[in-house]
C-alpha cells in the first residue's frame, strides 16, 4: 500500500462523539477502547481515523454479539501481533471469531490464539465484517454502518469513505451526505422530489433520514 493510500485512511477525520454516534456504541464505552492503553491506537487524542472507526465497529461485534472479554482480545491481538505485523490487527482480512475465542485464517485453516494457536477447521461468517468493503488488495475501505439494527437484513443504504465527502456518511454510491438529506426533509422537501432531484431511489433517502433521526438521538 502507497503512504498516500495509507494515509487517506489513517489521517484523523472523526471525534470520539462523531464516531460513537456512527459506530453505535455509547461514547464513554468508545472512550475505554482508544487511547495510549486502549485496543485501538488513535493518530490524535480522542479524534479517530477512518481505520479506527471500522476497528471499533469489529471490536463492538466481538463486545456485544460474540461478548468476548477485553481481557481475551487483548490476549488475542498480541498473539496475532507475534504471527504477522500488521498496523490494524482488528481488520486483518483474515481475523475472524468463532464466538468463543478469536482466531486467524491462514490458508484452509483457522488459528485459535486464545488456545495456544490450536489450528482447527471451522467455517463462520462475521456479521460484522460483511459491513466492510474491501478493495482488490483486501484493504478496509468503506464502512457500511448499520441504520436501527445491527441484523444480516439491514441493507447497505450508507457508506463511510475517506475517499467520498471528506468521511461523512452519504447515500450508497453517491457523494450526498446523510445529513443534508435530513437537514431538507426537516425543511419540508418530500421525500419524492428529493428523490427525483438526486436520482435515488425512496427508500435509500428514508433510511438516510431514518438513521440521522437516531444518530440525534444517541447525541
Amino acid at each position: 500500500m502507497s503512504k498516500v493510500h495509507q494515509n487517506v485512511f489513517d489521517a484523523p477525520a472523526y471525534s470520539g462523539r462523531q464516531a460513537s454516534h456512527y459506530v453505535g456504541v455509547p461514547y464513554q464505552t468508545l472512550r475505554g477502547w482508544i487511547g495510549q492503553d486502549g485496543l485501538i491506537s488513535t493518530p490524535q487524542p480522542n479524534v479517530l481515523s477512518f481505520n479506527n472507526l471500522a476497528e471499533a465497529h469489529i471490536l463492538k461485534a466481538m463486545r456485544k454479539t460474540h461478548q468476548l472479554s477485553l481481557q481475551k482480545i487483548r490476549k488475542a491481538l498480541s498473539e496475532l501481533s507475534q504471527i504477522r505485523k500488521t498496523d490494524h490487527p482488528l481488520l486483518d482480512e483474515s481475523f475472524e471469531t468463532d464466538g468463543i475465542s478469536l482466531c486467524i485464517r491462514e490458508e484452509d485453516q483457522i488459528i485459535n490464539l486464545s488456545k495456544s494457536r490450536q489450528r482447527e477447521f471451522l467455517e463462520f461468517v462475521s456479521l460484522y465484517l460483511n459491513r466492510i468493503g474491501r478493495d482488490s488488495n483486501g484493504v478496509a475501505t468503506q464502512l457500511y454502518p448499520f441504520i436501527t439494527r445491527d441484523d444480516e437484513n439491514e441493507p447497505k443504504h450508507i457508506s463511510i469513505s475517506p475517499k467520498v465527502s471528506f468521511g461523512r456518511p452519504v447515500l450508497v454510491g453517491t457523494g450526498v451526505s446523510t445529513s443534508v438529506i435530513a437537514g431538507r426533509f426537516a425543511a419540508r422537501d418530500s421525500i419524492a422530489d428529493l428523490a427525483s432531484e438526486y436520482e435515488v431511489d425512496s427508500r435509500i433517502l428514508e433510511d438516510a433520514i431514518r438513521w440521522e433521526m437516531l444518530k440525534g438521538k444517541a447525541a
